[in-house]
């Protein structure tokens, strides 16, 4: 079952962040003093951390079930004017392995 279409991996530069406070907190095994670059608290995160903090965020505010889609799908059974088309979905199934097997060979 597809779910979505893959993003390709972004690559490129880095952006630097600056913390906005000194807490005093230290990360274990960092480098102290001369080695630590006495007092600069930069980090560089790249363009696909930031591309995946934005799906993180995208897929949070996301509802996992389509509400409206379930109650269409209810009334159609409901009514009889939902099929079943076998070939269709064969054809999903079908489809889907090839593109497993395509990734493992």
């Amino acid at each position: 079952m597809k779910i979505g279409t893959p993003t390709p991996p972004a690559t490129g530069g880095a952006e630097i962040l600056r913390p906005s406070s000194t807490s005093g907190t230290k990360l274990p095994n960092a480098p102290t003093g001369e080695a630590a670059g006495a007092g600069d608290d930069t980090v560089a995160v790249s363009r696909l951390a930031n591309l995946l903090a934005q799906g993180e965020s995208a897929m949070e505010s996301t509802p996992e079930i389509d509400s409206a889609r379930v109650q269409e799908l209810s009334q159609a059974i409901r009514d009889g004017r939902f099929r079943v088309d076998p070939e269709r979905i064969a054809d999903g199934l079908l489809a889907e392995m090839r593109g497993l097997l395509a990734r493992e060979g």
